[in-house]
């Protein structure tokens, strides 16, 4: 297994930074951020809004020399891109596939897409058959791209465990869809024993997001009881048995990248080498 990050936490970071300290700390690979911008250029970076780095569907092939050349220099893949887009945006995803392409033609970089949200006041079941059937369609124009699609275990869609995501993916071919396992997300509905989990998704199991997070209470509701929300948390201070989840990865012989996923508060080379050395010290255990 190697180590990487998901660009998506580290918004105050131009390219070329943000290349040069994952690579000072120790990480193998990126998992590229490609969302667009706010208009407003004055607007503090954050993580859901501008990004320093400003990699876009509309401007990555534009900027593939200038990413090649990053990784080139110091040694960082492009493993994944991270985009907000749901499989029926078919001109962004479309955008999406061809700057994966155009970054690396042979073994381009895995895209997130997503399902449209789970709408809890219409029918689980006609959500979930058109989802799979999106999907499905999807995956033959990944075909012609030579790309691969990962869907994202992600509280609020029609798949929140690994059990209803290999429903969804089930009989697609895996060398053009998987799942990302993603840690702090299935936390917040429930975290299924997790070498089960990955067991069920078998050749499905593409990526993995490596966050925490932690239960606080904001108020109580107007009967009286207490109201939760779930915070993210260091990958050694959550809930998720973080170390117990890596053994699982190895023992069901999972060889890709652990993503760290952390958007909580913190400064930002602190949360990546701490975090970083902790994941790296369990994949070397």
């Amino acid at each position: 297994m190697k180590l990487s990050c998901t660009s998506v936490m580290l918004p105050r970071w131009d390219l070329d930074r943000t290349f040069d300290k994952l690579a000072e700390h120790g990480y193998d690979g990126v998992e590229l951020r490609c969302r667009y911008n706010p208009d407003d250029d004055a607007e503090d970076p954050s993580f859901w809004g501008r990004h320093l780095s400003d990699v876009s569907p509309d401007n990555i092939i534009q900027k593939a020399e200038a990413i090649r050349a990053a990784e080139r220099r110091t040694g960082i893949q492009v493993i994944a891109l991270a985009p907000n887009v749901t499989l029926e945006e078919s001109e962004v995803v479309e955008k999406l596939f061809r700057g994966a392409a155009s970054l690396n033609p042979d073994n381009p970089p895995m895209i997130r897409i997503g399902a449209p949200r789970h709408d809890r006041t219409q029918p689980y079941w006609p959500q979930f058959l058109e989802a799979r059937a999106g999907f499905a369609n999807l995956v033959e124009t990944a075909r012609a791209y030579n790309v691969k699609i990962l869907y994202e275990i992600h509280v609020g869609t029609v798949a929140v465990t690994c059990s209803r995501a290999i429903e969804l993916l089930r009989d697609l071919d895996p060398d053009r869809i998987g799942a990302i396992y993603d840690i702090p997300n299935m936390l917040r509905v429930g975290l299924e024993d997790t070498k089960m989990g990955m067991e069920l998704l078998g050749p499905y199991l593409a990526h993995c997001h490596v966050g925490n997070g932690k239960p606080v209470v904001t108020g109580r509701d107007e009967t009286g009881a207490r109201v939760w929300e779930w915070d993210f948390a260091d990958v050694r201070e959550g809930i998720a048995d973080v170390a117990r989840i890596v053994r699982d990865f190895k023992d069901v012989g999972y060889s890709g990248y652990l993503s760290l996923e952390d958007f909580g508060p913190g400064d930002d080379d602190t949360k990546l080498g701490e975090q970083g050395k902790y994941i790296r010290r369990l994949l070397e255990a």
